[in-house]
Order: structure tokens, then sequence, then C-alpha cells
């Protein structure tokens, strides 16, 4: 039974309000999640309904989707399972969708517009000596930037074909190396130097969900392990996201944690 239920049905309505702030405060919760989170307390604290039941009645709060007809309440449980999602760029992408190669540039990257030749199909033929001059264009308005960005990061910038992840020593996180045709011999220089370190990386601290621990007492393991993917697990570090190291940003400013049981 939920220690709120007892409770006047003012001062329920106080700790709703109160929750409700710290969900809008908290930077960590996305508009998905924040909205499965005051559904969760609405149930709780505001909703009539029987105790032991704040689940179902958040489920029923967040209807079903308007696309598939299933209660938005699984998909927005199985989002906020605990876990680490590596960046984009670590995806399988093929050429031409792939981040540009990242190799050392030897030489300045000169614009060069594309060519067109006017005039009938075999004139296009460049040995014949009644081919028209070739014509440069370019897009209605386009003017090459002053300092373009390869060479403004001394980077090569063309259509990669090879990945090479790298692991953070200190947080397990996956950084995406991509590397194009002509630097091949340079991406495996690069695997070969991030071999034993990405031997040794600790199980990638989660960035993503762990909110609902946050905020609500639950077997929340029991619970993701009903709505998330199979392969899921709960992570080493926990699972709520306050408890999980953070070493690039300072914990979110919050009052102490006052957490109820759902």
């Amino acid at each position: 039974m939920s220690p709120a239920t007892d409770a006047p049905r003012l001062d329920r309505a106080e700790t709703y309000t109160q929750t409700a702030h710290r969900i809008y405060g908290d930077r960590r919760a996305t508009p998905p999640s924040r909205e499965l989170l005051l559904a969760v307390a609405y149930a709780l604290f505001v909703a009539p309904g029987e105790p032991g039941r704040v689940l179902s009645t958040a489920a029923r709060a967040l209807g079903r989707s308007s696309g598939t007809g299933r209660p938005r309440f699984d998909a927005l449980v199985a989002d906020d399972a605990p876990r680490y999602e590596p960046p984009d760029a670590a995806g399988d992408w093929g050429p031409g969708q792939a981040p540009g190669c990242e190799a050392p540039r030897l030489r300045p990257y000169v614009y060069r517009p594309r060519i067109t030749v006017n005039g009938p199909k075999e004139s296009a033929v460049p040995l014949r000596p009644e081919s028209p001059s070739p014509v440069y264009t370019a897009a209605a308005g386009f003017s090459p930037a002053p300092v373009d960005q390869r060479n403004a990061q001394g980077v090569c910038g063309a259509a990669s074909h090879h990945k090479v992840l790298e692991m953070d020593p200190r947080t397990g996180w996956t950084t995406a190396r991509w590397f194009c045709n002509r630097h091949v011999e340079h991406a495996e220089r690069v695997a070969e130097q991030v071999r034993e370190q990405n031997a040794a990386a600790p199980e990638p601290i989660p960035n993503t969900g762990g909110l609902l621990p946050v905020y609500f007492k639950a077997p929340w393991e029991t619970v993701y392990r009903r709505y998330a993917p199979a392969r899921w697990e709960p992570p080493s570090y926990g699972l709520s996201a306050d408890d999980w190291p953070d070493p690039g940003n300072p914990p979110p400013p919050r009052t102490p944690r006052r957490l109820r049981a759902v």
C-alpha cells in the first residue's frame, strides 16, 4: 500500500505538486520520460483507484498509440530501462552516410564546382575538337566558405568505409573513428593502438533511462524485464540514474529524495 494512501487529500495534492516540480526541473528527463513520470505521480497521488494498481492507472491515463493501438505505457517504460546508448556515429553506416574520414589531411581542400558540358551527347567526348568548352556551374547563390571545415580541422573528410571503435577507459563509452579507403593503413594503426584499451575498458556507464527509480519505489527490475527487450540486463551501476557515476557533468540539483512506493 502506498504511504500516501492514508494521507489527507490535500496533502497528497501538495506532494504531487512537489513531485511534478522536481520532474520538470530534472534536465535528464526527455518529454516522453517526463510524461511517464507525471502519469505515475498522478496515479499515485491524485487519481482515485485501488491501492497497488498504480501502474495500471498510469497506463490508462497515458492511453494508446494512435499508430499501433498498443498502450503507450509499454513503450515508455521500455524506453526508461537503464542502459548505455552508443552515439549515432558508432552505428553501421554505409559509404556516403558515415561521418567523414578523420585521417590527417595532407594538402588543403580546394572547392571545385561541378562541370557540365553543353551540346549534343557525342560532344561530351573531350578529345573531339568540336566539343564545346566546359561550363562550371553551382547552385544559385552558392559560395564556398572562406575556410573549409576540412582545412580548419586538418582532416581528410572523404566518404568513410572503415570504422574503429574506441572505448573510454574511465566510462566504457564508445567513440567511433571513421576512415576512407585511402587511409586503410591509418585505420589499422588506430585499431591496434586501442586494442588493449578496449579490452580493459569497464562496463559502459548507463546514459539513458533510470528515472522511474529516482522518484518512486517499486520492484523496477521486474517491471523493466516485462517491458524492455529480451536482451536487456540490469546494469551493475544500479537502476536509478542518481546512482550512476557521471565524470563529465555535476549531478543535477535536487531536493533530498522522497521515494514513494508504487
